[in-house]
């Protein structure tokens, strides 16, 4: 289900207006043939606190593919990606101490940047994974940011490591672009299109790589910024969020309201309150959670139905079976057989 507009008005951060001159200026346009359809300047795509409405997003990349006839644009915002674009939110992730670090600050702010965005990160299963959801479908706008943002973190990745072969395979839910074919001997990943789910999944001993540039207290003062922005932005979903990302990836999966209120250091009554507050409940976010995994498991491994039962903390696979339909409307084997209908 797409949302309201209320995430799209928030808009995109002008300063990604910029990423994409860098790009176009590779065929040779300025910024004037690119921003002034729009009554855009480089000046003003430069102020931090401007953002781009995401309507005229759409037209502006619609008008980049027509300039250049590139049907790959994606790739080449991916490519010249780098960590500092993302403002304070970059900042954190870059000084993080580690790469499980940096993609749990990811999954918690990416909203602050891309607000239509959430990204849920899993170490659950035999591979982590980070799974995107986009709530809109706007094209070509969603195609090219979905594109841009998955060869940017590869691209991120390898500058914020130091180690240029890192490996992993993604699934994406739109079809190859036209002349895509021509870039892949360029990744060390795995690109898959027109898949059910976009995610992508990676060898959990990467999660222990240090960041080159970590650092604690510069980490944490980019923390705190990028806090203090979700506040004015408005952000109710934040203690969902948290709770999302303390089922995902907790070691004891499917972990209790008790178990969790106590990570959250508040007791269970105030965490069932507050989220009732922010329209949710404990029982909706494990079913979230549960129904994320269930489909990442049937679509992406071989498990049998009793397995990926008892990887969920089911007791067998009828009970499974029962909540899998309530969620979907579809037995699993049915869903399994074809994840398009």
């Amino acid at each position: 289900m797409k949302t309201t507009s209320t995430r799209q008005d928030q808009g995109i951060p002008g300063v990604y207006g910029l990423l994409l001159l860098d790009v176009v200026s590779r065929w040779g346009y300025n910024d004037e043939t690119l921003f002034a359809p729009f009554h855009l300047t480089s000046e003003l795509l430069a102020d931090p606190n401007y953002r781009i409405p995401t309507p005229v997003a759409n037209e502006l990349v619609k008008h980049a593919l027509r300039l250049t006839g590139e049907s790959t644009l994606g790739f080449h915002l991916g490519t010249q990606m780098r960590i500092s674009i993302h403002g304070f939110i970059g900042y954190a992730i870059m000084t993080a101490h580690d790469i499980t670090d940096a993609i749990a600050l990811a999954s918690r702010f990416i909203q602050l940047r891309l607000p239509f965005l959430q990204l849920y990160f899993s170490t659950f299963g035999p591979k982590a994974t980070l799974q995107l959801q986009c709530d809109i479908d706007v094209e070509p706008l969603r195609t090219e940011i979905i594109l841009g943002l998955t060869i940017g973190i590869m691209t991120m990745a390898k500058a914020l490591t130091g180690i240029e072969d890192l490996q992993g395979e993604v699934d994406l839910d739109f079809p190859e672009p036209e002349g895509f074919d021509k870039y892949k001997d360029k990744l060390n990943s795995t690109i898959r299109f027109n898949q059910p789910h976009l995610i992508s999944s990676f060898d959990k001993k990467y999660l222990g790589l240090k960041m080159v540039n970590a650092d604690p207290i510069a980490s944490q003062i980019a923390i705190n910024q990028c806090e203090s922005e979700l506040s004015a932005l408005g952000e109710r979903r934040r203690l969902a969020m948290r709770v999302r990302d303390i089922l995902t990836n907790s070691e004891q999966h499917y972990l209790s309201i008790e178990s969790v209120a106590e990570r959250l250091h508040m007791s269970d009554r105030t965490l069932k309150r507050q989220l009732a507050a922010e329209g949710t409940s404990f029982s909706t976010l494990v079913d979230e959670v549960r129904y994320r995994h269930a489909t990442s498991l049937l679509s992406r491994t071989d498990y049998s139905l009793e397995q990926i039962a008892d990887e969920l903390g089911y007791s067998d696979v009828a009970n499974f079976s029962r909540a899998f339909k309530r969620w979907s409307g579809r037995s699993p084997s049915n869903w399994r057989k074809d994840p398009y209908l």
